[in-house]
């Protein structure tokens, strides 16, 4: 009999943990979305530049194994932005607003955003998923918004092809103390996983245009 009340107190238990983790997150209010969206966008129009070191994870759905790679980035209001991968290899994508340069050590390929729907969509992202501004209600997605204690979770499901293509959802995290996303999520079609977690940020310092160039 005693056992039998142990094995309902732990499934019991069980079923609290299991629901309070479940719980952790929970959808936003129309207006609590509302003012995410706002304090997003006013937060991003005082962002002029920022600098970070970035953690690439990628999860494979066929791969028990992650790939995790390194890099610097840099953005300038309110289009240019470079993101430098330096470990463990080299590469870069950079955009001016005009062009989308992309290499690997001193060769670099160079191509007007407007030539690519496919690129300029990819840069849309890497830009807006650093400042939110264009991302958070762009109505080339349909958006989600859910809290947490310390943290909102915006997940963007794309509308348009050519990103449906790529990625079956956006997930940006956004500290509530300052409106600032710290990671990003690329959920793609196969099930493969890329989370990009921003460190070390640094804002409105002196940028050069020329590394964005390049």
């Amino acid at each position: 009999m005693k056992k039998r009340v142990y094995i309902i107190w732990i499934g019991a238990l069980l079923s609290v943990i299991t629901m309070s983790a479940q719980s952790s997150w929970q959808p936003a209010t129309e207006a609590q979305k509302s003012e995410l969206i706002e304090k997003v966008k006013r937060t991003a129009a005082e962002m002029k530049t920022m600098t970070c070191d970035f953690t690439q994870v990628k999860e494979l759905s066929f791969m028990d194994e992650k790939m995790t790679a390194e890099g610097k980035m840099n953005y300038k209001q309110p289009d240019k932005i470079r993101w430098e991968y330096t470990k463990p290899y080299t590469f870069v994508f950079a955009t001016d607003g005009k062009n989308i340069f992309t290499g690997t050590g001193s060769s670099s390929n160079k191509m007007p955003v407007k030539s690519s729907k496919l690129f300029g969509a990819i840069a849309d992202i890497m830009v807006g998923g650093v400042s939110g501004s264009g991302l958070v209600d762009s109505p080339d997605f349909t958006t989600q918004v859910e809290s947490s204690k310390n943290d909102y979770r915006v997940t963007l499901t794309p509308l348009k092809k050519e990103i449906k293509d790529l990625f079956s959802a956006v997930q940006l995290h956004i500290r509530r103390t300052d409106y600032r996303i710290y990671k990003v999520e690329l959920i793609e079609k196969s099930g493969d996983k890329t989370s990009i977690e921003l460190k070390n940020i640094q804002l409105n310092t002196t940028i050069r245009d020329e590394i964005f160039s390049h």
